[in-house]
């Protein structure tokens, strides 16, 4: 048996063999509604994906949205051909967004200043605030959000499915609802405010650790997460050596937290996040007051 499917891989049989097992998927699909065992059911399922014995998963042949080759998709959703075929579209996809900035005249945004406030809500922490070329003035990043909800797929994935999707997430009020309220505020959300934050950096390899790596906050607590690292990150060497740490008093520093595996890491930062939930209104209460020491 493995002899042949060997061949077939190196043969024109191979379109001939996904033609098959489309069959064979139509076959299951009808069976599946009429079986009453449920692991049967999905068995079959499972069958018409597989082309070859092994590890990998073979759909049907694809173009490549950059270079044009012909390949063997291994991902549903597979697009590009390589790794370094979506990089390449990527990259001209963001120098393009930002071609076409410059020729409406947007490419050129003030940074805010100590004092400034978002003009709809008033919100005072610099961190959060960007510049919208809409109102010719600054905005919360909540309120910058609600003008630029997203894409048309983020906004519908937010209200459908998601439940399912964040299964893992740090979130309110939990599973299976949606998220209302933001982790760290507790500000009340809509899908076109809220964000996924990952706790872990993805530089790190955190990629690996699927939704256990995301906390859901508001637009507001991401940027200030992403912006204020200096203070953010006094709170975690406070956790660090506090009793609030899983792991303390063996890993109570940053340089041995930087050396530890991406388990033991996520256990931590997971605690993290809920101290630093407690913690947030006296992070805000920091931010604002060193705002009004730069202004006196």
């Amino acid at each position: 048996m493995n002899s042949i499917i060997m061949k077939a891989r190196n043969s024109e049989t191979k379109e001939a063999l996904i033609l098959f097992v489309s069959l064979l998927g139509l076959i299951s699909n009808y069976f599946c509604v009429l079986l009453v065992d449920r692991a049967t059911s999905y068995m079959l399922i499972v069958v018409k994906f597989v082309i070859f014995c092994g590890d990998t998963m073979y759909y049907k042949k694809r173009v490549c949205a950059y270079c044009g080759k012909g390949f063997y998709a291994t991902a549903p959703g597979q697009k590009y051909c390589s790794y370094e075929c979506r990089e390449k579209a990527q990259r001209e996809k963001r120098r393009e967004y930002r071609r076409r900035r410059f020729r409406r005249g947007r490419g050129y945004s003030p940074k805010p200043k100590p004092g400034d406030k978002c003009i709809r809500c008033g919100y005072d922490i610099s961190h959060a605030l960007e510049y919208s070329h809409e109102v010719h003035g600054f905005l919360c990043a909540n309120c910058h959000r609600l003008i630029h909800s997203g894409s048309e797929r983020r906004m519908r994935n937010a209200v459908r499915g998601y439940p399912v999707k964040l299964l893992g997430a740090l979130y309110d009020p939990g599973f299976p609802h949606e998220p209302i309220r933001c982790y760290l505020c507790k500000q009340l959300v809509t899908p076109a405010i809220w964000e996924m934050h990952h706790m872990i950096p993805r530089s790190v390899g955190s990629n690996y650790l699927g939704m256990e790596d995301v906390v859901i906050v508001c637009a507001n607590c991401h940027r200030i997460l992403t912006r204020a690292n200096n203070i953010i990150e006094r709170y975690f060497v406070k956790f660090l050596n506090s009793e609030l740490n899983p792991y303390y008093p063996h890993y109570t520093t940053l340089n041995q937290y930087e050396k530890l595996s991406l388990a033991i890491k996520l256990e931590i930062i997971r605690s993290f996040y809920q101290f630093l939930r407690e913690k947030w209104n006296e992070i805000l209460s920091q931010l604002r007051q060193s705002v009004n020491n730069d202004l006196s």
